[in-house]
């Protein structure tokens, strides 16, 4: 359950946050190595996240009394947790095509973890979600974080973020006397991600480059977006081939989710 002040609400619904670390463009910096091939780094991505999830565990056990709101939190089978279950045992693998400049296909692996699904509606890829969420590397290290709930515009973010998110559903809610509003039932899930599905050779503040990545996500609502105005849903324009790239039928160099014609 999340309760938060309706002034509070009012304010940030207005807003769509567009946090640098989940942008999905940022300014390269200059490289001291050759870029490595996507396919190669694609294997090796994959090898650095099993090997984290087979060494790894949730607190499962909280989620299993649904009257709360547990936070996710990670830690290592070891000492009295070695008879935990693994996070390789509880995640789903979803193999996602990426697009690369020769005009092929590699494929990247996203491991999904769905601690409580929510009882709502699943985003689409190009939707936009209210959610807090808290961005590490797999060392532990937080590079960002929500403590209060941001929306998000899904074409705004890395890929791996909205692929993930569609996992979750969102939850209900309800305004209070006191206007407050409380969010129950809501989706709280784990992403973890290949860089190839991320920054891959871009170092983007805190995150080094060919960096895997996690995020922990509450997912409290969504939206369905029409960014083109054109009374077509923006789910059934972006991506009819399944390429994982905005179509544009047309060739006018603007994608059809944001055009008109």
């Amino acid at each position: 359950m999340l309760t938060l002040n309706i002034v509070f609400l009012k304010k940030i619904l207005n807003l769509t946050a567009l946090f640098v670390l989940l942008l999905t463009s940022c300014k390269k910096e200059d490289e001291v190595e050759p870029p490595r091939e996507v396919s190669v780094q694609a294997i090796d991505d994959n090898q650095i996240l099993e090997d984290y999830l087979s060494t790894h565990f949730y607190n499962y056990e909280d989620f299993e009394d649904e009257t709360g709101s547990p936070e996710i939190v990670f830690d290592t089978l070891s000492g009295e947790n070695v008879n935990k279950r693994s996070l390789m045992s509880q995640v789903v693998k979803k193999v996602i095509n990426v697009k690369i400049s020769d005009g092929s296909f590699v494929n990247h692996n996203l491991y999904y973890l769905v601690a409580r699904e929510g009882i709502g509606k699943s985003p689409s890829l190009v939707d936009s979600t209210f959610q807090t969420y808290e961005g590490l590397l797999l060392n532990g290290n937080v590079f960002d974080s929500a403590n209060n709930p941001v929306w998000f515009d899904l074409t705004q973010v890395v890929r791996g973020f909205r692929e993930g998110l569609t996992s979750l559903k969102a939850g209900t809610y309800e305004v209070n006397e006191d206007n407050t509003v409380t969010f129950n039932d809501f989706g709280q899930g784990a992403f973890f991600i290949p860089s190839g599905l991320a920054y891959f050779s871009n170092a983007a503040g805190a995150i080094p480059a060919y960096s895997p990545l996690i995020f922990k996500v509450n997912l409290y609502t969504t939206k369905q977006t029409d960014h083109d105005g054109d009374g077509i849903p923006s789910s059934e324009e972006f991506d009819r081939d399944g390429d994982g790239i905005a179509d544009d039928t047309d060739g006018d160099g603007l994608a059809d989710y944001l055009d008109k014609d």
